[in-house]
């Protein structure tokens, strides 16, 4: 009888254990999911900056080109030409006239050429946040189903079976005895990649 006990208390420190170590993989699962969420916040509060400081500098490129627009009383295309041709007409040498045109193209390209990158660099961060989000979505969903699936795992009870031992007749009722424990699987979280 004493045996018997002894295999009882030794199931329940088995359990025990058990239980333990599954309340060990639950909380640095949870913690995990933690770290992933917070780095996606971190992400995407850096994301909506980077894109908030590139549309201030396209309001901005866009308010230089209407204070430009508004320094130019001319409306229409018209005005403009006769406006060009007058300076042009105070260009007195053939020096000076090439000398304004290629000023002129020079800006001309310059501001192009910053609104393309802008453009480019507002499109590129656009699709780096996307990637990211959907990968930190992705990770994200991924902790949450396996602490759902640890969460929802069935405990198990044990199934008593009686086992008939050759004792003497008062003793001859079946002790009840604790099955092999079936060990399965605890669900493991992915590698974290520094980077």
């Amino acid at each position: 009888m004493t045996q018997d006990v002894r295999q009882w208390l030794d199931e329940i420190k088995r359990l025990k254990q058990q239980l333990a170590q599954t309340q060990r993989d639950l909380n640095a699962a949870i913690e995990s999911s933690d770290q992933w969420r917070q780095r996606y916040n971190t992400e995407a509060q850096q994301r909506r900056q980077e894109a908030q400081r590139y549309l201030e500098q396209m309001g901005e490129l866009r308010g230089e080109l209407e204070r430009w627009q508004r320094l130019s009383p001319l409306a229409n295309e018209l005005q403009v030409r006769v406006a060009v041709r007058q300076e042009i007409d105070q260009l007195k040498t053939l020096d000076d006239i090439k000398t304004k045109l290629i000023e002129v193209m020079l800006e001309r390209d310059r501001g192009r050429e910053q609104i393309h990158q802008l453009v480019e660099a507002l499109e590129a961060e656009k699709a780096a946040h996307l990637d990211t989000r959907n990968s930190l979505t992705t990770a994200l969903g991924d902790t949450v189903d396996l602490l759902t699936k640890a969460q929802n795992q069935p405990q198990s009870t044990p199934t008593i079976l009686p086992i008939l031992t050759p004792d003497p007749p008062e003793y001859s009722s079946s002790i009840p005895q604790l099955p092999e424990a079936q060990q399965q699987p605890l669900p493991q979280l992915p590698p974290i990649e520094e980077g």
